[in-house]
């Protein structure tokens, strides 16, 4: 009798639109472990979860850490909720299920999908499964275009649309989208712009921000707000990028400059430069 070791894979990302609680990754383990139960066969090796991440890049950590537990024979079974949970890139689902899996000797179940490549292999092949797997797609993709026409439309507006208000500024806690002054950290910069109209150095502007200790603006922004970034050595202190980065700011003009990167597509999370993108 095959001893079945089953890696239980669990997906959730805002990014898809994966907003019913059905898809909670709570509500996923449950209908899981209950399906379990009922195949005494199946024994949970573990569990791999990516929670916020899309399903278009199977770049996911705990997707790769399945993958690398597959490949070391830890596991011979993947089990996932259906088909969405695995993933909504087309050819790259198509991809794990008819050829990586297999080549692995790894029996693969989408439990609402009724696929289950031991039991009925015929069940991977069916015309309902690349369907399923188009139409997976395809929903990412439309959210995808939803969500860039509503930031092209903010921005067109004249709102902003970052995750982080540049130095100096704070998003309104009545309008997210807007900009207020930030008191402290805007007398930090307007002193910047001073201190090198009165001709003073690059290093000289450096070394008096760091002698009196005021922070530099990623860590000032984790001390009132709830962005964690991570701190090294030399996030601690300014440095000649970090006052490059003020001083070359159009926002400190006027103009808000937004959309200077993109990613290619929602399957392509590559990031590139936009050639321009300018609202003010």
């Amino acid at each position: 009798m095959i001893k079945w070791k089953v890696g239980v894979y669990l997906r959730l990302s805002s990014d898809d639109g994966d907003k019913m609680e059905s898809n909670s990754i709570t509500n996923q383990k449950n209908l899981i472990n209950l399906f379990l139960k009922k195949e005494k066969d199946l024994k949970i090796y573990d569990y791999y979860i990516d929670d916020g991440f899309t399903g278009t890049d199977f770049n996911r950590p705990d997707f790769q850490r399945l993958l690398n537990d597959i490949k070391e024979g830890k596991i011979n079974t993947v089990i996932v909720k259906d088909l969405s949970r695995f993933g909504r890139n087309y050819i790259e689902v198509g991809n794990y299920i008819e050829q990586v899996f297999p080549s692995y000797n790894v029996r693969f179940i989408a439990i609402n999908d009724n696929v289950d490549s031991y039991k009925d292999p015929k069940s991977i092949n069916n015309i309902i499964v690349p369907f399923k797997n188009l139409m997976n797609d395809e929903y990412a993709r439309d959210i995808s275009n939803k969500v860039r026409s509503v930031l092209n439309t903010k921005k067109a507006n004249g709102e902003f649309i970052g995750s982080v208000a540049p130095y100096g500024y704070k998003k309104n806690p009545r309008d997210k989208h807007k900009l207020i002054i930030d008191k402290y950290a805007s007398k930090i910069v307007k002193k910047i712009f001073k201190m090198i109209l009165n001709g003073k150095s690059k290093t000289e502007v450096i070394d008096e921000l760091n002698k009196f200790g005021i922070l530099p603006p990623r860590l000032y922004q984790m001390q009132d707000t709830d962005y964690n970034f991570k701190v090294t050595e030399k996030t601690k202190y300014w440095d000649s990028k970090k006052l490059d980065k003020i001083l070359k700011n159009q926002t400190y003009t006027g103009d808000l400059i937004q959309s200077k990167k993109r990613t290619i597509s929602h399957k392509i999370h590559k990031v590139v430069e936009n050639s321009f993108d300018h609202n003010t």
